[in-house]
């Protein structure tokens, strides 16, 4: 399967799932105000499949901005997805945690996850905790992860989707692409996901074309998060929220886009750095994280597509 045929797949798949799910009003919360250019994809891609629904979006923010305020009853909360859902990055669980147990009348929709947990007593907590709420659907985005929530999760509503960035626009992608170079890019995380197996050894090319590099975002600062965490720090939670979703995201979402665009073939060891490259139409060769994060997503949705390869 080619990637534009991929992308087209998965992106219906996301969108046949989800739309009847929302009517009416929504709120999207979690937002990702960090640095992280992966989960900015997120955003963007769960921002382009919103615009097409007839719904009404009246609130966003992350966990750092939010105020209680009662919601109406045919409000359905959608939880921002990624890779945060157990006992790894648990601010986001504590919060979902905090958002299930505030509004119990509300649907909650928590978008596409990958589940892990380090901790088999926090697991058997949250799915004891979401269990109490009648209508909540949690996404996950690989097979290993919906196993682990048909075990302990079973009493909500269960759907596997893809990541939400294959729902990032055609008109994005072309307004922020540019060409690319003869360049590779290793693209090597160095946080608590990074596996410890030796993936440069698999880069096959003269090193001195190759750029070993994370997302911009990770190896400088930028202004932007500055004046971000000071509206935060001074509790300016609506100007925080309309600055990342105004300026932060189309920012990091451009920055992005253009950084990986340079390059004509890619190794990586991000997940959106994978479905970046599938968006762009990039060669890529994927290595695993720290968990099986990867490896499970690849092997649920990207196995059968061209010029990919997974490392395990």
């Amino acid at each position: 399967m080619t990637f534009s045929e991929k992308a087209s797949f998965l992106r219906n798949s996301i969108v046949n799932a989800l739309t009847p799910l929302i009517s009416d009003s929504y709120v999207l919360w979690d937002l990702p105000y960090y640095t992280n250019i992966g989960d900015i994809l997120i955003w963007e891609g769960t921002e382009c499949f919103l615009k097409d629904l007839s719904a009404q979006c009246i609130s966003k923010c992350a966990y750092q901005t939010f105020t209680y305020r009662p919601l109406p009853k045919n409000t359905t909360i959608l939880l921002q997805g990624g890779g945060n859902f157990g006992d790894l990055w648990r601010m986001h669980q504590e919060f979902r945690l905090k958002v299930i147990e505030l509004y119990p009348d509300n649907k909650i929709i928590i978008l596409p996850q990958s589940i892990y947990y380090q901790d088999t007593g926090i697991l058997e907590s949250d799915a004891y905790l979401m269990s109490r709420h009648s209508n909540l659907t949690i996404c996950v985005r690989d097979t290993q992860s919906l196993e682990i929530l048909n075990s302990y999760f079973f009493k909500n509503n269960l759907l596997l989707l893809p990541d939400m960035a294959f729902c990032i626009s055609q008109q994005i992608l072309k307004k922020y692409n540019c060409n690319s170079t003869s360049k590779i890019l290793f693209l090597k995380r160095n946080d608590i996901e990074l596996c410890e197996k030796d993936y440069e050894s698999y880069v096959v090319e003269d090193k001195n074309i190759v750029d070993v590099k994370d997302w911009p975002t990770m190896e400088a600062d930028f202004f932007q998060f500055k004046i971000l965490g000071k509206l935060v720090r001074f509790h300016q939670y609506s100007m925080a929220d309309i600055f990342a979703s105004n300026y932060l995201k189309p920012y990091l979402v451009k920055k992005g886009i253009r950084f990986l665009s340079n390059y004509d073939k890619v190794y990586t060891t991000r997940l959106h750095v994978a479905i970046l490259s599938i968006l762009l139409g990039k060669t890529f060769v994927f290595f695993d994280n720290s968990y099986g994060k990867n490896k499970f997503f690849y092997e649920t949705w990207l196995k059968d597509i061209d010029d990919a390869n997974f490392v395990d």
